[in-house]
């Protein structure tokens, strides 16, 4: 018995029409700066690092001294706390549901377009670091150690960039000990792939850490924020849980996303009609390598596309990726201060169709963080 592909997209939401801007026309855009005022709300978050504690009885009582001798204006915070020590602030839900129980939650007038904070400068090219690459490894008998999933050679750059919507982008870490990445969708709303997610744990967490850079945010040390819930696809069927549907939606604890604080990515669905053309960046944060911030590669080409049923996508190409880039965005500016993802990094394909990438995009994507605009504002 053949099973048909089931189309599971007829909403169409606001800011659907237009086109990504080629690498050309984005090189002749003139930045656009911001006020560079920072508003009260990103000042307090900035400013301030919470910590949290299980303690019994009353609350603990901090306090405060002066570290003698440091060499700098340097102060001590002890806070008592319980056996379990300093803890991660835990998730409460997080839920694979079938997409058509979803899409009868959406709103159809949602809008998936980017948003850009006034105080924040936009640049439609970032500014990058110098190469600090590190060689490829000899090995005793000959040959080297090369990263996998990088086609030679690596073309990725590292950066330290707070500019919209580049400092959108963080890096994702979970109970597990994994190491992903995911981008800003909403006021208090990331994407990411859903293999970074940790399903099976009772008592899980997630932190994301957006614009990280050797151990912290670039905009303030108190700039990050855990998980509270993740939303992703519950699919049946051939193909029904294929790397086409590699994504998740995670609701934060902080609203880092608002337009008094960072802002966030639109998405959009992919057309075909775009494979080919130079158009997508790819931004995340690789592990084990050179990059203590995060990487781009810029000028990727799709090369093919394979769809599914459930509005699955699954995005062939070859830009270059190691662990820690999963879940990173694969976007585009698709017109002035619109940079939109159309995909996320899933993995590397195995097959007889020869080496590559894979993001995960499609419609079941757009409706997801559509769902997630809709119902966790």
């Amino acid at each position: 018995m053949s099973t048909s592909k089931r189309t599971v997209d007829p909403l169409r939401f606001v800011g659907d029409g237009e086109r990504p801007l080629t690498p050309y026309e984005l090189a002749q855009m003139r930045p656009d700066l911001g006020t560079g005022e920072r508003p009260p709300a990103m000042v307090e978050l900035a400013s301030r690092q919470r910590i949290h504690v299980f303690a019994d009885g009353s609350p603990p009582e901090p306090e405060v001294h002066r570290m003698d001798g440091a060499g700098k204006n340097l102060w001590c915070v002890d806070v008592p706390v319980g056996p379990e020590g300093e803890v991660a602030l835990r998730g409460k839900t997080a839920i694979r549901s079938h997409p058509e129980e979803l899409l009868s939650e959406i709103d159809p007038d949602v809008d998936l377009r980017a948003c850009r904070p006034e105080w924040l400068d936009l640049f439609y090219v970032p500014r990058f670091l110098p190469s600090r690459r590190i060689e490829p490894i000899p090995r005793l008998r000959g040959g080297l150690v090369q990263p996998e999933a990088v086609f030679p050679p690596d073309n990725r750059t590292e950066l330290a960039e707070t500019s919209f919507p580049w400092g959108c982008v963080g890096k994702v870490i979970n109970n597990e000990g994994t190491h992903g990445s995911a981008a800003l969708i909403g006021n208090r709303l990331i994407l990411t792939a859903g293999h970074v997610v940790p399903w099976q744990s009772q008592e899980w967490w997630m932190s994301f850490v957006p614009a990280y850079y050797n151990g912290q945010s670039l905009h303030g040390a108190g700039v990050k924020s855990y998980v509270s819930d993740v939303q992703g696809f519950q699919t049946n069927g051939p193909g029904g849980g294929s790397v086409g549907h590699d994504w998740a939606v995670c609701r934060l604890y902080e609203p880092l996303g608002t337009a008094d604080r960072l802002g966030h990515f639109g998405t959009k669905n992919y057309n075909a009609a775009w494979n080919g053309q130079p158009l997508w960046n790819n931004m995340g944060y690789p592990v084990g390598m050179w990059f203590v911030g995060a990487s781009l590669q810029g000028g990727i080409s799709v090369h093919d596309t394979d769809d599914g049923i459930n509005g699955g996508l699954e995005i062939e190409h070859q830009g270059d990726t190691t662990g820690g880039n999963s879940g990173g965005p694969m976007f585009a500016f698709f017109g002035a201060g619109q940079p939109r993802i159309i995909g996320v990094h899933a993995g590397a394909q195995t097959d007889e169709s020869g080496p590559g990438n894979v993001a995960a995009g499609g419609p079941g994507l757009s409706n997801l963080v559509a769902w997630g605009r809709t119902n966790w504002p």
